[in-house]
């Protein structure tokens, strides 16, 4: 199934695999990227180090996006990332189909392996969730990174992926969410990780995301907030992303040189720095 080609065969060059297993959440197999040793099943890996930094991903995408990442961060803190259900190597064949249901999940998922205050990163869609969680309980969140995110989306492409869905189109690859000057290994890596999801996953976090509108809940976000838009970022979502950091109080905004829509995988050294630098500056 074409949903779950293993990039590691002749995979894109920086390419990174970081341990994995299984989590069972809400009676779905739940696929979690982590870093040190792995751990028997049902075993929660160690999560000591510094801060637990939980990763969600953009909309059709998945946990190995952040892979480098998580290296990046793993002498200091512990970082993972999940496939949320449809996604990647995560059971289910559907999209939770909106960002409430999707930040409950994540919520059952921080309560099964005991997560008690996270630093949530959330990219795109990702961010949306970590938002949406950070507002409804805010002492249970340590700290929020929104990468090339925002409060509300316009969801443009969901027309397109509709037609996929239906038969009437080929399945696109979103060249402009990447940099002008992105390498070729950096676009094979977005395509082969694009294969991991089917459409209509992909057309059912659409759809969530057009629904989504925390803009006027915005002033009530009580988490420490790194908000990092990518330098080529198109300019509806830069404003996004800024009206993200003028609203939450406190927020910082980084923007992010050489990098578009897919900061995680064009420019992951650059993002771990920023997020390692916010996380010692945290109280």
């Amino acid at each position: 199934m074409v949903s779950r080609i293993d990039t590691r065969i002749n995979a894109p060059v920086g390419w990174r695999s970081v341990p994995h297993k299984y989590a069972s959440v809400e009676g779905v197999a739940t696929y979690v990227h982590h870093v040190g040793p792995t751990t028997l099943p049902e075993v929660v890996p160690d999560l000591g180090r510094g801060e637990t930094v939980v990763c969600l991903h953009c909309s059709g995408g998945n946990g190995a996006m952040f892979a480098e990442l998580l290296e990046a961060l793993a002498a200091s803190h512990s970082p993972l990332a999940l496939d949320l259900p449809g996604h990647g190597r995560s059971g289910g064949l559907d999209s939770l189909g909106s960002i409430e249901t999707m930040a409950g999940f994540v919520r059952a998922f921080l309560a099964r392996w005991g997560i008690a205050r996270p630093v949530l990163l959330g990219h795109s869609m990702g961010g949306a969730v970590a938002l949406r969680l950070a507002l409804d309980e805010p002492d249970r969140v340590r700290a929020l990174v929104l990468v090339a995110s925002g409060a509300r989306f316009r969801g443009a492409a969901l027309p397109l992926i509709r037609r996929v869905v239906e038969g009437k189109a080929r399945r696109p690859f979103f060249r402009d969410a990447y940099a002008p000057d992105a390498s070729p290994d950096v676009l094979r890596r977005g395509f082969l990780e694009d294969l991991k999801t089917d459409p209509r996953t992909l057309a059912g976090d659409l759809e969530a995301c057009r629904a989504f509108d925390a803009e006027k809940e915005l002033e009530r976000v009580a988490a420490p907030t790194l908000v990092v838009i990518g330098e080529h970022e198109d300019a509806e979502q830069r404003a996004r992303g800024e009206l993200l950091a003028a609203r939450i109080p406190g927020a910082r905004l980084v923007s992010l040189p050489g990098a578009a829509h897919m900061v995680p995988l064009e420019k992951p050294a650059a993002l771990a720095h920023a997020v390692a630098d916010f996380l010692r500056a945290l109280p």
